[in-house]
């Protein structure tokens, strides 16, 4: 396989994300980000500057990839990851919230960018039968980095089954990677000098003007297929913080926490692969995938939050429960109101909850692709692939950023200090079904893109135009 091949590009960058979000999403999945649990609102706030920033980011990235292309964007992205990581590893001797709050607000900026360099490669490059192929290896590789990265804390710290945060020398591992991945962008090729099979360029629009550009993505608001979307894009990141916080971090020994992320993100290689060749099945029409996928999906979605619930019940924040924090002033939720399983000293009561974890991997896999695929059975145009990627992020983070509101409000699972740590309400099953709702809603949403939108070939506005800056010229299919 050459370096100028597709798939090669593609390896490249499942390699990269590997190595940065990747460990980061092993970080992420421990819960609070390796901090202990008393430290959760620190995750939160973190997340919320986060998500902010990344949503606005990702709206401008397409822009930024098809003026610059996606070699800047990945190497000036990965290495806000290692930034990031450094400032909850700097938390541990200075307990600095502000530092937290700055590298968040930059990896938002950087995240916007790789993620959408990574998707308008992942969903530009392949020819149209191969859409869902391209999605699983990208996912395998990406998400290796969320198995791998979770053995890090497992190993180091397996046996101080007592440790309620990730040790030094995990967080400096993650760093060493993050730098690597960033790195490896170099190995990437110009979009200009990648082939597909058939001999054609990936690329239709040569370079492109800002205000064209601009112009593009805003148009993306007036599109009807986007707009059904937006639920499930709002969705597939707000989901993350009750899974990994409300669930793992809160319930569980921080070896636990990295054995339940681990088989997470593995639980992510083995159902993106097959839901990968599950979306590229030739003896059926492209139309007929579509249907057939979003039907799968919702069927696995209904059993594993059934699942979810009946464990909910088993936990949560009581009202009139909460206790004095350390520093005798605050009122925070009361641990007792949690589990505290261990996988080697409570085996019997993780057994249960640890395949519910696994099955949240398995929809969450499933979930994203289904996005993935849609999106890239709407277009062949690397550019259009980019300015979606970066519309799917921008709808993605505005969930991210409302998520810990819900998980630290009265019906949440972290009402940590104050007023809503004292009238706790639902034991946190009010989250919960924000969560099931808002899924439902994402379901439904991509229903009427799937039934109608989807056809055999991908049919592109302007199909014989090239756009060049301000210039339009008559495209003949050659390069």
């Amino acid at each position: 396989m050459k370096l100028s091949d597709p798939l090669a590009q593609v390896i490249v960058v499942g390699i990269i994300c590997f190595c940065c979000p990747g460990m980061f999403n092993a970080l992420q999945g421990t819960g609070s980000y390796g901090l202990s649990a008393k430290d959760s609102d620190v995750g939160n706030h973190a997340s919320t500057a986060l998500s902010c920033v990344f949503a606005i980011s990702s709206l401008f990235a397409g822009a930024l990839f098809n003026i610059f292309g996606h070699r800047l964007l990945l190497i000036i992205g990965g290495l806000t990851y290692c930034l990031y990581v450094g400032s909850f590893l700097a938390y541990h001797f200075i307990s600095s919230i502000v530092f937290v709050v700055i590298a968040s607000c930059l990896l938002g900026i950087g995240a916007g960018w790789l993620w959408c360099a990574q998707g308008a490669v992942m969903m530009g490059y392949p020819e149209e039968g191969d859409k869902g192929k391209y999605f699983a290896i990208f996912w395998a590789i990406f998400n290796c980095g969320g198995v791998i990265g979770n053995v890090i804390p497992l190993v180091l710290q397996w046996n101080d089954p007592s440790a309620g945060g990730a040790s030094t020398g995990a967080y400096a591992t993650y760093m060493i990677v993050m730098i690597i991945g960033a790195l490896l962008s170099l190995l990437l090729l110009p979009t200009s000098k990648v082939f597909r099979r058939d001999g054609s360029n990936v690329v239709r629009v040569r370079y492109s003007s800002p205000t064209s550009e601009l112009i593009s993505v805003f148009k993306l608001f007036l599109d009807w297929r986007m707009l059904c979307l937006i639920p499930m894009f709002f969705t597939s990141n707000w989901v993350y913080t009750y899974q990994f916080n409300a669930v793992n971090a809160f319930n569980f020994t921080l070896r636990t926490r990295a054995m339940n992320s681990m088989f997470y993100w593995l639980a992510q290689i083995f159902a993106s692969i097959a839901y990968g060749q599950f979306l590229d099945k030739r003896e059926w029409s492209r139309p007929k995938r579509a249907r057939y996928g979003l039907t799968l999906l919702t069927v696995l979605l209904a059993g594993t939050w059934v699942g979810g619930f009946f464990f909910q019940h088993t936990f949560g924040p009581r009202n009139n429960n909460a206790v004095l924090a350390e520093n005798g002033i605050d009122m925070i939720k009361n641990p007792k109101d949690f589990h505290d399983i261990d996988l080697v000293n409570n085996t019997k009561d993780f057994i249960g909850p640890f395949f519910l974890y696994i099955a949240y991997g398995v929809v969450d896999a499933m979930y994203q692709g289904f996005s993935y695929w849609l999106m890239g059975a709407l277009t062949n145009d690397t550019n259009q692939a980019a300015r979606f990627a970066g519309f799917y992020k921008f709808v993605q983070n505005l969930g991210g950023v409302l998520a810990p509101v819900v998980q630290t409000s009265i019906i949440g699972n972290g009402p940590s200090v104050g007023y809503n740590a004292i009238h706790a309400q639902t034991r946190g099953m009010g989250e919960f079904f924000v969560c099931v709702v808002l899924v439902g809603l994402g379901v439904l949403g991509a229903a009427p893109v799937a039934f109608r939108a989807v056809q055999e070939h991908t049919i592109e506005e302007g199909d014989d135009i090239i756009e060049l800056g301000d210039k339009q010229e008559l495209y003949d299919g050659k390069n």
